[in-house]
């Protein structure tokens, strides 16, 4: 997240392109995110495509994408004992590249690492002008998606209906609260941009959008944006108030969370907790208490090496696809060398967000709301290789350093 904008006097002239991408790319985000937010996958993989070609003129760092490229090799390697391998034989059919995550790691790794190393590098003036439509696009998104989930989810139907795909009014408010999720991850730097602004009405607008995305949030049932911007929100107020203290202490937390989660499912099984709080969890979070304590059960079975990539999809009702905790899947699937290495990923950002923290708290700030809101959404919602919502993780890392950036063009 912090390997992004650092070089603030990027020659505009050699950063156009870059720059171009970006705006295209920020154009699009209010777009994908009302209507089609898993085609995220597709836009980050096709502004990382066209922006590969300056990775052989520049030196983009390495050290985070060593320790993904370990995940995805290991990943790789379960192929050998995994329940979930896919038929090989469909390798040869056009598009079958879907059915292999482990493929389809390695190729989200240099896509998505390309953007975001390359768009890290366009100039001042550029980002300015990203931060500009970034603004925009989630502020727009924000209101369709606030409107639409108050009345109903009418103008999503709608719209499903003239395209000759009509949707029953509940699993339109699903679709419509899709929408939460890239805002929960924008707001930190639209904050920061609108921060370091000198409009008079920034802190409203601010207050503004954290409220139209709680509001997304809560009346379509999106439980983990409400957590996200909650614990983002508060990390981000520690950081800007104490400063690198606070970004210090989510290393080691943000790590154990990753190398514990087994052990702590363990401990809160053993010790009642569990137990307490499938008294007061509604059916949805019920269920997930469920799904996590089989999953630390199959956990104990192969902790070392795991039970392979994809294994969540081969349990049938017990884990629906995936455990809903990333922590946890990364433990089933690839074991403790699979939650090392995120654990591993994640302490390098940190590292970073310290960094960022030491130079201006703001920045900082922005950094660990806009990590935590990511990392409080995988561990409650999504499975871990869904590959739009890495994608975001991506345009994250990138709104990030626009607007770091942006904010520091104004000092």
């Amino acid at each position: 997240m912090t390997g992004a904008g650092v070089l603030t006097d990027a020659p505009e002239r050699r950063t156009r392109w870059l720059g171009g991408l970006a705006v295209f790319m920020m154009v699009m985000t209010p777009l994908l995110g009302y209507l089609a937010p898993k085609q995220f996958a597709a836009l980050l993989s096709l502004v990382g495509l066209l922006a590969a070609p300056g990775l052989f003129r520049s030196r983009p760092p390495l050290l985070p994408m060593f320790a993904l490229a370990l995940l995805a090799l290991w990943s790789l390697i379960s192929l050998s004992w995994t329940p979930a391998l896919p038929d090989p034989a469909k390798l040869k059919k056009f598009g079958a590249v879907e059915n292999f995550t482990a493929i389809k790691l390695f190729l989200q790794l240099g896509l998505y690492g390309a953007a975001v190393a390359m768009l890290g590098q366009m100039s001042t003036r550029s980002a300015r002008l990203a931060s500009r439509v970034m603004l925009i696009g989630a502020g727009l998104l924000a209101l369709i998606t606030c409107l639409d989930g108050l009345l109903g989810a009418p103008i999503y139907q709608a719209i499903r209906e003239a395209s000759g795909d009509p949707l029953t009014p509940d699993l339109a408010m699903v679709k419509v609260s899709m929408g939460a999720y890239p805002l929960v991850l924008l707001l930190w730097p639209c904050a920061r941009v609108l921060g370091a602004s000198t409009f008079k009405g920034r802190n409203v607008l601010v207050a503004l959008l954290f409220g139209l995305i709680l509001i997304v949030a809560h009346v379509t049932g999106a439980d983990a944006p409400v957590a996200a911007l909650l614990l983002g929100g508060l990390v981000w107020l520690g950081v800007r108030l104490i400063g690198k203290p606070v970004a210090r202490v989510l290393i080691p937390l943000v790590s154990a969370a990753f190398i514990f989660a087994p052990m702590a499912m363990l401990w809160g099984e053993k010790s009642g907790l569990v137990a307490w709080l499938h008294t007061l969890a509604p059916p949805s979070w019920d269920h997930r208490l469920n799904i996590w304590a089989f999953a630390t059960d199959r956990i104990l079975q192969h902790p070392m090496r795991g039970w392979g990539i994809d294994a969540s999809r081969t349990f049938g009702s017990a884990i629906p696809l995936h455990t809903h905790n990333a922590p946890l899947q990364l433990w089933l699937e690839l074991g403790a060398f699979g939650a090392a290495m995120a654990a591993a990923f994640y302490a390098w950002i940190l590292y970073g967000v310290v960094r960022w923290t030491g130079v201006d708290r703001r920045d900082g700030a922005m950094a660990a709301g806009a990590l935590v809101s990511y990392l409080v959404v995988s561990g409650f919602s999504f499975g871990v290789w869904q590959e739009w919502w890495l994608a975001l993780g991506a345009l994250a890392v990138i709104a990030c350093g626009i607007a770091q950036k942006t904010s520091a063009s104004a000092r």
